[in-house]
């Protein structure tokens, strides 16, 4: 039998069903390739679920196949600084790089100890200068991947001796991702406020067509069907695997049942977390679109008790964090797919 090529997890690429955003993707390695990129850093953005780490890793893998590319995952938990200087120098030892150089860490404290004579660097910034040097005359870029990047101390720290690194003209290249509210944090730090220059890249929803193609390869439905099935899904690439999961294992043969075990799913490992983030405020004005009759903006305000400031302050937060869109002129719907669903189920519980 064959295996289900859907995937459940969170950002894991998903071998088989991967639909490309191959746009976005060539924009940043013609960038980070060329001899005079227009930046040296980019942030990707957009809801949970929304295939931001599957194309952070998509890239990485890509760059991690040219033997010119360094490529360094850092965890965000982590004390970043050290933990570049320390995965450099074992990614150029891997590769008979450096072999008389060593660092040390002793729980925040980092020292490089080079060659014969000894000589040790106590300073993390220089360590990573002396590395970047090192590498540079080999022709080696690096780039720094960090996934959900959030407003800590490390990352700020890092960002300042990120900047001093590419002011001193080093190949180091930066591809961040975050929720939208996280990197504005980070971005609005005064202490940090050079990344504000960073180019943000929404990810937005996937094409209808191209879920459809791969419903219909890996399904062995008609075209009408898969486009019906990727409708469900309005894109948001979370759903197009769940979905697609649960219609492999039914065999396509119970919609309904497929939709309650999708729900299920969405509801706990997605929906969830995604409405636990919102302020009271904007949940208010979600309970309010799903309670209206209708999706015209009149209707919803009448589903709620916020002032008119207010209600329009919670729609372009909502916006803002694509949540929802305009659906025309004077009216407003959720992005995520079956999100209605979601909250007047929700709604029974409170």
């Amino acid at each position: 039998m064959k295996n289900n090529p859907f995937n459940l997890m969170y950002g894991r690429i998903p071998n088989e069903s991967f639909v490309n955003r191959q746009t976005v993707i060539d924009t940043i390695l013609n960038d980070f390739n060329s001899n005079n990129p227009t930046t040296m850093s980019y942030v990707l953005t957009g809801l949970r679920g929304s295939g931001k780490t599957v194309l952070l890793r998509d890239i990485v893998e890509t760059l991690d196949k040219d033997p010119k590319w360094y490529t360094v995952s850092i965890n965000m938990g982590s004390p970043i600084v050290s933990s570049l200087a320390n995965k450099l120098l074992f990614l150029a030892q891997k590769n008979r790089l450096l072999l008389d150089w060593k660092i040390t860490v002793n729980i925040n404290i980092i020292s490089l100890t080079i060659g014969r004579d000894r000589r040790k660097i106590d300073d993390p910034e220089i360590i990573l200068e002396e590395l970047l040097r090192e590498l540079e005359d080999q022709g080696i870029k690096v780039l720094v991947a960090i996934d959900e990047v959030v407003k800590t101390k490390e990352i700020i720290y890092f960002a300042n001796t990120y900047q001093y690194l590419v002011g001193k003209g080093y190949n180091i290249f930066l591809l961040m991702t975050g929720l939208i509210k996280n990197i504005l944090s980070l971005f609005n730090n005064k202490a940090a406020s050079f990344l504000s220059r960073t180019p943000k890249i929404e990810i937005s929803a996937l094409e209808i067509k191209d879920i459809a193609e791969q419903y219909k390869k890996h399904l062995n439905i008609n075209l009408e069907k898969a486009i019906e099935y990727a409708k469900i899904t309005k894109g948001y690439a979370f759903a197009y695997q769940v979905l697609g999961y649960y219609l492999f294992e039914n065999k396509c043969s119970n919609l309904e049942e497929v939709l309650e075990k999708f729900d299920n799913y969405m509801f706990s490992n997605g929906y969830d977390v995604i409405f636990n983030d919102m302020s009271k405020g904007e949940k208010d004005y979600c309970f309010a679109i799903a309670n209206s009759n209708s999706d015209d903006v009149s209707n919803v305000k009448k589903s709620t008790t916020l002032k008119d400031d207010n209600f329009n302050k919670y729609r372009r937060i909502l916006i803002q964090k694509g949540i929802i869109e305009s659906a025309g002129y004077g009216k407003i719907e959720f992005v995520l797919p079956r999100f209605k669903e979601f909250l007047l189920t929700l709604q029974l519980y409170r």
